[in-house]
């Protein structure tokens, strides 16, 4: 099960966030109150190179030229397509893609997992703004017996104390934090070293 720390924005955070060795480690291009510019993010992405954790740049809707842009300039290793993407443009970049829904997304589950992205991750529901609401949204929704195990990604309101019931009731391939391991609107190193420990049952992999 891999983890994600999501919506970094120095490399101070960055460097904290990956002395608990996550999996991946977010950015945000779309607005928002966590946005970064490119010129931050490659310095991000320069700083963790020896690291071993994969970054990813969020994008609402950008364009193929922007979604290229940003993999040259920043040196992102994979973009999540957080709004509504054509399919198109997500499968043109199938194994560097994370798909985001919201879990009150219009499309059937089927037709969000046919979506040729490495993870297809499930976010709280939509309310005014692209992106989840930072609520838990109910996982006993989740057809489960139906889901590409191996690509589910969930996120939506995890936290270190909510996340083991997640991991135990829907066993996803990704999990994705931002606010739940933010203390003051900035990013915790002991919450997030608990989030990990709690996905990983105690120990780094």
């Amino acid at each position: 099960m891999k983890v994600k720390i999501c919506g970094i924005r120095t490399v101070e955070e960055a460097l904290m966030t990956a002395a608990e060795k996550p999996d991946f480690i977010g950015m945000v291009f779309a607005p928002s109150k966590r946005q970064i510019d490119y010129s931050t993010a490659r310095e991000i992405t320069d700083a963790l190179i020896d690291s071993g954790i994969k970054t990813v740049g969020v994008f609402v809707n950008p364009t193929k030229d922007e979604a290229d842009r940003a993999f040259s300039e920043t040196a992102i290793d994979y973009i999540q397509f957080h709004g509504d993407e054509d399919k198109a443009l997500v499968e043109q970049y199938q194994n560097r893609a994370i798909k985001a829904f919201p879990s009150n997304s219009e499309l059937s589950y089927e037709e969000r997992f046919d979506y040729k992205a490495e993870y297809i991750l499930i976010d709280s529901p939509r309310e005014k703004y692209y992106g989840g609401s930072g609520t838990v949204f109910n996982w006993s929704e989740l057809p489960l017996e139906l889901l590409d195990r191996n690509r589910l990604g969930l996120a939506g309101g995890l936290n270190p104390d909510n996340v083991d019931k997640a991991v135990k009731n829907v066993t996803p391939a990704l999990i994705d934090v931002s606010s739940g391991v933010e203390k003051d609107g900035k990013k915790d190193q002991e919450l997030i070293r608990k989030f990990i420990k709690n996905v990983r049952g105690g120990a780094h992999d």
